[in-house]
């Protein structure tokens, strides 16, 4: 099974126990689940949407956080061989 990352960065506006309002820097289509990742925190949360306005959204967490999951190395095109 191919799992496809995509990383969008955004800025998290407000956040709770149940969730956050994320701003993003212009028009962004969320998947359906998807997991935030606060690299700062280095902590992974599965998430869903909850609403979704212009470049503003609103985020319900699905489950419990992990710590040290949040990969920010750079990420380099493969070059067919």
């Amino acid at each position: 099974m191919l799992t496809e990352w995509v990383s969008v960065r955004c800025m998290v506006r407000d956040i709770s126990p149940g969730g956050a309002r994320l701003e993003f820097d212009g028009p962004v289509d969320l998947p359906n689940a998807f997991h935030l990742c606060l690299v700062t925190a280095d902590l992974t949360i599965p998430a869903v949407p909850a609403w979704q306005r212009r470049d503003e959204a609103g985020i319900r967490f699905t489950g419990v956080g992990v710590a040290g999951n949040v990969d920010n190395t750079p990420k380099r095109a493969s070059k067919a061989a």
